[in-house]
């Protein structure tokens, strides 16, 4: 069953937005980091962050400059919830729960799935931008 092969923790080595020319976009950059977890009771946990995001010269977090705080935002992605996983459309269900950008609460993200060895790639669906169709290809390597 494909639910047990998504248990446990998940390192990111990739996230990009390919186009249907095949160009890719990559929204947090080349050094993107990452970690994904799963576990046995259908809890779900994902983070996402540029590496080289600009630290608060406060070094305080509640006293970050419009633009550190405007940086430290769009540099990174978290969400929580539950997870369903459909075998037969190979996809996974994140049923969020509570994330950083607030119009995902509640929602019910649907992405495409698929294993090779140590490794799980996450496909959105396609979506249009611009008038451009694209999907989003997260790969993760198993760490746990």
């Amino acid at each position: 069953m494909d639910t047990e092969k998504f248990l446990g923790i998940w390192k990111l080595l990739s996230y990009e937005f390919r186009l249907s020319d095949g160009i890719a976009l990559r929204p947090f950059g080349e050094g993107v980091r990452g970690i994904l977890i799963y576990d046995a009771s259908g809890a779900m946990a994902l983070q996402i962050m540029e590496a080289d995001r600009p630290r608060f010269a406060a070094d305080d977090w509640h006293r970050g400059t419009p633009d550190e705080i405007k940086a430290a935002f769009e540099g990174g992605m978290a969400y929580w919830g539950t997870f369903a996983v459909n075998e037969m459309k190979q996809c996974i269900t994140h049923h969020v729960e509570g994330c950083t950008y607030p119009n995902w609460v509640g929602a019910d993200r649907e992405q495409f799935y698929e294993f090779d060895r140590d490794r799980l790639t996450l496909m959105t669906t396609p979506m249009t931008l611009a008038e451009e169709t694209l999907v989003g290809y997260l790969i993760w390597q198993r760490q746990r």
